[in-house]
C-alpha cells in the first residue's frame, strides 16, 4: 500500500508535460495526424476540403489518444523506478515519415515523432540502484510505451467485435503500426533504449510487439493473439539465448 501511495505522490509533483514537451508533442501530433490523413481529403481524384478537414481532425484525435496512452505508461513506469520521463521530439523522424508519405501517396505510414529522456529522482530510489542511471530500468520504461499501444489497439479491437467502424479500425492500425515502429533499434527511438538495456529483453519484446501487433490486425481474437505472440516471444527468446546470447556469456 505504501508504494501505492508513494506512486501517486510522485504522480502528482512529476507527471505534467513541460511547456517545451508540449510544443514538440503539438508539432509531432500535428504532423503525423497529416501523414495518417494524407489520401483523405476526398473521394477518389476528386478533391474536397470539407472531407479533408474532418478526417484531418479525426486523425489528430486518434493521434493524440494514442501518444497519451504511451507516454503515460512510460511516464508512470518510470515514476514508479525513481526517474522523471521526459519526451523528446525527433525532427528528422518526422520529416522522413513526411517524405515519405508524400512520395507513396500517403498510403505508407512511418510513425516515428520521438524518443524520450530520463531524469535522475536520486530521492525516490530507495531500494532499486540509485547510483546513477540504470540501462536496464530505462529499458523497461522503453518497452512499456509499446506494451501499452498494443494494449490500446487490443481494447479497441474488442470493442470492433461489436461495433463496426472505419474510425476503430484505424485506431487499430495505427496503435499497431505506432508500437512495431517505437520498437526498431535505431536512437532516438524506444527500441535502442530496450536493446542496450537488455539484449534477452530485445529478444522477448521485438517479436512479441511484432507478432501482437500482426494477429491484432487480422480477424484472430484478441485472448488468442495475446497467447499466440506471448508463447511464440518466448520460444524466440530461449532460441537468442540458445544460439547467439550464450555464447557471449561464456566469452
Amino acid at each position: 500500500m505504501a508504494e501505492i501511495v508513494d506512486l501517486i505522490d510522485k504522480i502528482k509533483r512529476y507527471y505534467k508535460f513541460t511547456p517545451s514537451e508540449l510544443k514538440g508533442l503539438a508539432i509531432s501530433i500535428l504532423v503525423v495526424a497529416f501523414i495518417i490523413s494524407f489520401n483523405e481529403w476526398g473521394i477518389g481524384s476528386v478533391f474536397d476540403v470539407k472531407a479533408g478537414l474532418l478526417n484531418f481532425f479525426n486523425a489528430i484525435l486518434i493521434v493524440a489518444l494514442s501518444f497519451l496512452v504511451h507516454l503515460s505508461a512510460q511516464r508512470v513506469w518510470a515514476l514508479a523506478t525513481g526517474y522523471r520521463h521526459e519526451f523528446q521530439m525527433w525532427g528528422i523522424g518526422l520529416g522522413m515519415a513526411l517524405i515519405l508519405s508524400f512520395i507513396t501517396n500517403g498510403r505508407a505510414w512511418l510513425i516515428i515523432p520521438g524518443g524520450f529522456i530520463v531524469h535522475h529522482l536520486a530521492g525516490h530510489r530507495l531500494g532499486w540502484f540509485r547510483y546513477g542511471i540504470n540501462y536496464w530500468a530505462i529499458g523497461l520504461i522503453a518497452f512499456s510505451g509499446s506494451l501499452a499501444s498494443i494494449a490500446f489497439a487490443a481494447v479497441f479491437k474488442s470493442i470492433g467485435g461489436f461495433v463496426s467502424n472505419a474510425l476503430i479500425q484505424k485506431v487499430i492500425i495505427f496503435n499497431v503500426l505506432y508500437a512495431i515502429f517505437s520498437m526498431l533499434p535505431i536512437p532516438p527511438l524506444d527500441g535502442a533504449k530496450v536493446y542496450f538495456g537488455s539484449r534477452m529483453l530485445y529478444a522477448f519484446a521485438l517479436p512479441g510487439i511484432a507478432v501482437a501487433g500482426i494477429l491484432l490486425y487480422i480477424d484472430i481474437a484478441v485472448w488468442i493473439a495475446a497467447l499466440s505472440s506471448f508463447l511464440i516471444a518466448v520460444i524466440l527468446w530461449l532460441l537468442y539465448y540458445a544460439f547467439f546470447e550464450k555464447g557471449y556469456w561464456r566469452a
